[in-house]
């Protein structure tokens, strides 16, 4: 949740997490909590869409493997339009990418967001991110494990069939470590909705001041910039 860093924040013009810098505003932020479904159904759209144009650069640069995964997305695509019924495909597309964009974006965009590097960065996660607790076998199902954000965060690599297990070891650690406000945790629907009170409030605020963060801000210190920093 840096601002100007996170490429999960920076979805101007069509969202804002926070009153943007003057130069980074638009009309369009004050219909952003009629027009979120539309720009929530464009996230896989966008995903597929960028995952050709960084492997086909990747190609270009000559970065190994690049042609074989090139390769891969092209058959993945002609299977698709081979074996599935062309109407299918952009429903299922844009499906796909409402529930996935309101599952990601509640369980971290409504938290904490941090205008400066966060140099702890368990610390960072503890605040800017928040589980949800499910209702159903049904909704568990269909978070795909992203109702548990926190765990996913640190530690993105593990199974997460195992994250109910680790759900309780973070929940500890919390405590024993008085992380400021604690394991961050809510009914699913109550994340939902607050998600979408945040951009309905955010609509209607006036634009922020020239201090205010950029949306994107290639500048701005990040967590690999500041390592190298510290190495050089």
């Amino acid at each position: 949740n840096q601002m100007g860093a996170d490429e999960d924040l920076a979805t101007a013009p069509f969202l804002y997490a926070w009153a943007p810098h003057p130069e980074d505003d638009s009309w369009w932020r004050s219909l952003q909590h009629f027009t979120w479904p539309l720009a929530f159904s464009s996230l896989f759209a966008l995903w597929r869409y960028a995952s050709v144009e960084d492997c086909w650069r990747a190609y270009q640069r000559g970065r190994p493997n690049a042609k074989q995964e090139l390769i891969g997305l092209v058959f993945h695509w002609v299977v698709i339009f081979a074996n599935v019924p062309l109407p299918i495909i952009p429903a299922f597309v844009l499906l796909s990418g409402f529930v996935s964009a309101t599952i990601v974006t509640a369980t971290h965009q409504s938290e904490e967001l941090f205008p400066d590097f966060q140099d702890d960065w368990v610390s960072s996660q503890f605040r800017s991110t928040r589980d949800a607790v499910t209702r159903t076998p049904f909704t568990e199902w269909l978070w795909g494990g992203m109702q548990y954000q926190l765990e996913h965060h640190l530690f993105p690599s593990m199974p997460r069939s195992r994250y109910p297990a680790l759900a309780k070891v973070l929940q500890t650690f919390a405590h024993e470590n008085n992380v400021p406000g604690g394991y961050r945790s809510s009914d699913e629907l109550d994340l939902v909705v607050t998600n979408l009170d945040m951009y309905r409030d955010i609509a209607a605020a006036p634009s922020g001041g020239p201090d205010t963060p950029r949306v994107r801000d290639e500048e701005l210190v990040t967590g690999v910039a500041y390592q190298f920093s510290l190495k050089s």
